[in-house]
């Protein structure tokens, strides 16, 4: 299915990235809402380990951090977002839009194919999602 997006908007897609569906969603329930330049700012700390992501849906065996309630540092799966986050700036700006007026309107996280490594016994399963972050103006 492919997701239209509005004059106003633009967007960043990525395919079978090798990081944790999980992680990817919460991560982009944390960013949903903000300015460009505070997700961006919000996902450098996360890499730098001074902001944790809450987990809201997926919190088991997740402690306790600082900022109260429980949270991980995903780190990998930070860095990827944070990529397609300028992908989909550098897109809003080829189209046009006014860099400084952009917010992150919808951050969408789907599983990806768990792709094997064929080892001699049971291997491992390598897991992946597809992540598509849509940007707009105000």
């Amino acid at each position: 299915m492919q997701i239209q997006t509005e004059e106003h908007q633009a967007k960043a897609v990525g395919k079978n990235m090798r990081v944790s569906y999980k992680e990817t969603t919460e991560i982009g329930r944390f960013i949903k809402g903000d300015s460009v330049e505070k997700a961006e700012n919000k996902l450098e700390r996360v890499i730098e380990k001074e902001l944790a992501v809450p987990m809201t849906k997926f919190n088991s065996d997740a402690g306790h951090k600082s900022s109260g309630g429980p949270g991980k540092y995903p780190v990998k799966a930070a860095e990827e977002m944070l990529e397609k986050l300028r992908g989909a700036i550098s897109n809003a700006e080829n189209e046009g839009l006014n860099a400084d007026q952009l917010e992150v309107q919808n951050v969408i996280s789907n599983q990806g194919p768990k792709m094997r490594t064929p080892k001699r016994h049971r291997g491992r399963e390598i897991k992946t999602s597809h992540v598509t972050i849509i940007v707009g103006e105000k």
